[in-house]
């Protein structure tokens, strides 16, 4: 193999080793605490009423969240690999946990304001 190609591997092997040994675990906690504090603060409309499986909506919605929520995980990889591909690369490594905190407040703030939405439609709906 090249060296390009080599270093391309190893890029993606540390950035897969960051992004999901590391990041993944701290994303989806916190993610699943917005979602106990949601049910938490709201009992009457909160996780219970969102996942009732008496309908295919509430499960297509809230797969629907969960898809979306992955996926906005996995574009932290773009710039990942891109900064990794620069001279700029060791001190990348350093800090690309601010892109993880980032992208973790942004998913948090994201599941909450759609659990509320959702949660609000659902209890005005009775």
């Amino acid at each position: 193999m090249s060296a390009l190609s080599d270093r391309l591997l190893e890029n993606l092997g540390n950035g897969v080793g960051f992004w999901e040994l590391k990041g993944r675990p701290i994303y989806n906690g916190v993610l699943g605490l917005v979602c106990a504090f949601h049910a938490w603060h709201h009992p009457g409309r909160g996780l219970s009423t969102i996942l009732r499986w008496d309908g295919t909506g509430n499960l297509t919605g809230f797969l629907f969240f969960v898809i979306a929520a992955n996926v906005l995980y996995c574009a932290a990889y773009v710039p990942d690999q891109a900064f990794q591909l620069t001279p700029y690369r060791d001190g990348w490594r350093r800090w690309r946990w601010s892109l993880l905190a980032f992208g973790t407040v942004f998913g948090a703030l994201l599941t909450y304001e759609c659990l509320l939405s959702t949660s609000q439609v659902y209890a005005a709906a009775g």
